[in-house]
């Protein structure tokens, strides 16, 4: 290699080194802020002042822990020197609130806390809280002597210690923040695990509120401190309220925020962040132009979704965005996989929450076979409840809601949000139904997808080895007179996503000025193939047979008419460059299909 060769690579990777990063698992605002391209949220820091005790729940890898971050930044008293460092080119940097700078701030992760025995527990969780206030001490130790909390014998003894030292050296108060505050007892919750639980939580075997606990005690020591002012704000991020409401009288000053308006968008990324964020890290990463448009669509199609509130916007999963936005840069391509597997919910949770597997797969298949959704009462979500309420048949869809499973349609319904967890579903529903030639049918499929994407197979092909070693050869017969199109768009989808997100993206029911078309796949760069658009029609073996539909040599008027004025749609968009290819399939029962090529 010539030394003007070895020049010029150096120049580019130092060019490259200097780029900012993409913060996927940067959980710390300094580094966050010195390395990394990122959406700011500081606006929010307002919001929140509103109230001094916030909790803020939302679905893991949400983004949560690096709120907590930023607000340790900007509230620490020790970091006022750094202010414009940490802050001076945000939002709240160019508009800071007076308290800004003014707490201690005492920060706990829960997450890392193990379950056991009610003494192991009560053990990890003492380790974790003398880790934590030990770091506290360090970071403060040239304002006061801490050394009374090494005499602490449990949690809330050390907290009154340390409030003690604030109140007497006349210190400025705590600024409590407790990431995943939950962690620990969602696990018992999972695990069947209730009197490990109630014993968390100061509840007798009934789940009732009887007694004194290391957990409320400690929570209860928080409390006391609003009141005296040696704790002046809390904020406590989490999944699901139900720890919060059976602690009761140990925090019930907490303030579930969750559900504001005006927060709504504190973790996620809306439409327009996304966007301008990507087109951020497309100019900072010099990537081709051309990616951006299948960019845009994987990142809606894997990650959009979730509206929290029925007329709130819908916001992205920015930790799962990140994720694929770290990997596409990383690469300087697509990323062949689409689906983190952090952010799946294991199916224990599901079963946990349905009681029974009888339950568990009458709700699979009412979301894969029918495509219904949950009815839904918001003023449910407001309300408290605990463990048991929580675990009731009429919570099951609020449930699902704070897992991030099911999120708001409109003011009535819940419904799935997105392809991720479309496809999670899907594999619940193959779990639950203990097929015996999985196998079988992953190696039938993923031949055909072979064949599709690197030699001369067809969709035709594709869709025969589903047909054939999925749907015929494992789907029970009594199932096929109550399910419709949906599961054929969304099981048919997750098995493409399993083997051909290297060469398409997917999409189902695609929303055009035309109406929603049930199946698309879209070629990714470089991939010299035309999208393929199917519209799916079911008949029952019944109405299959009375309208004889099996074998006839092409479909309705009506429906070749809605498929085509799809693929006109599709063709009308600025940023579209694919032919198109338009298939109807129409699926009677479990007796066969017919494939028209349009």
């Amino acid at each position: 290699m010539s030394l003007a060769t070895g020049t010029a690579r150096y120049g580019i990777l130092c060019a490259m080194q200097n780029k900012r990063k993409i913060p996927y698992g940067v959980i710390n605002w300094a580094k966050l802020v010195r390395e990394c391209l990122f959406v700011d949220k500081t606006a929010y820091i307002r919001k929140l002042e509103d109230v001094d005790t916030p909790v803020f729940l939302r679905p893991k890898r949400f983004g949560k822990s690096i709120v907590c971050s930023m607000l340790a930044h900007y509230y620490d008293v020790n970091l006022k020197d750094r202010f414009d460092e940490l802050f001076g080119k945000t939002d709240i940097g160019r508009n800071p609130t007076p308290l800004r700078n003014s707490f201690l701030v005492l920060q706990f992760d829960f997450s890392t806390v193990q379950v056991g025995t009610i003494a192991e527990i009560e053990r990890n969780f003492w380790e974790n809280v003398k880790g934590s206030v030990r770091v506290f001490a360090a970071k403060y130790e040239k304002l006061a002597d801490w050394s009374t909390i090494r005499e602490a014998t449990g949690p809330a003894d050390c907290i009154t210690k340390v409030r003690e030292v604030i109140r007497e050296n006349h210190l400025p108060p705590l600024y409590v923040i407790i990431d995943e505050y939950d962690n620990f007892t969602n696990e018992l919750v999972v695990s069947n695990r209730d009197i490990e639980y109630n014993a968390v939580c100061g509840h007798d075997s009934k789940g009732d509120a009887t007694r004194e606990s290391f957990f409320k005690a400690f929570f209860k020591s928080f409390k006391a401190g609003l009141a005296d002012g040696t704790v002046g704000r809390t904020y406590f991020t989490g999944v699901l309220p139900i720890t919060l409401d059976d602690l009761s009288s140990g925090f019930n000053v907490g303030t579930v925020v969750s559900l504001r308006s005006d927060l709504l968008n504190l973790a996620g990324f809306t439409k327009g962040q996304t966007k301008r964020y990507v087109d951020e890290i497309f100019a900072e990463h010099e990537l081709p132009v051309e990616l951006k448009t299948t960019v845009m669509s994987d990142l809606e199609s894997f990650y959009d979704g979730y509206h929290f509130t029925p007329d709130a916007e819908p916001l992205y999963n920015a930790t799962i965005c990140n994720w694929y936005l770290q990997n596409l840069v990383a690469e300087r391509r697509i990323p062949w996989v689409v689906i983190d597997a952090n952010v799946r919910t294991d199916i224990g949770w599901f079963r946990r929450i349905a009681q029974t597997n009888s339950r568990a797969m009458e709700k699979v298949r009412a979301y894969v076979e029918r495509g219904e959704g949950e009815m839904v009462n918001t003023a449910a979500l407001s309300a408290k409840f605990g463990r048991a309420k929580f675990f009731s048949e009429e919570f099951f869809p609020y449930a699902l809601y704070y897992l991030g499973l099911l999120t708001f349609e409109n003011m009535f319904m819940f419904k799935i949000p997105n392809l991720t967890i479309k496809n999670m579903f899907v594999d619940y529903y193959d779990e639950l139904s203990e097929f015996t030639n999985a196998d079988e049918a992953r190696r039938a499929f993923g031949l055909a997808a072979q064949a599709l994407a690197l030699a001369d197979g067809s969709w035709k092909g594709l869709f025969d080895a589903f047909w054939r070693h999925y749907v015929k050869a494992r789907i029970p017969a009594q199932a096929f007179d109550k399910m419709n199109e949906n599961f054929f768009r969304t099981t048919f989808t997750s098995r493409c996503m399993d083997y051909l997100t290297t060469f398409y993206s997917f999409e189902t029911e695609y929303n055009s000025s035309e109406g929603r078309c049930d199946f698309l796949a879209i070629p990714k760069p470089g991939v010299a193939k035309p999208a393929q658009l199917v519209e799916f029609k079911y008949f029952t073996n019944a109405a299959a047979e009375k309208g004889k539909i099996l074998g006839r040599t092409e479909p309705d008027a009506e429906t070749v008419e809605q498929a085509l004025a799809y693929r006109k749609a599709l063709a009308r968009r600025p940023d579209w460059n694919h032919p198109i290819a338009v298939t109807v399939v129409e699926v009677c029962g479990n007796m066969g299909y017919n494939w028209f090529a349009l």
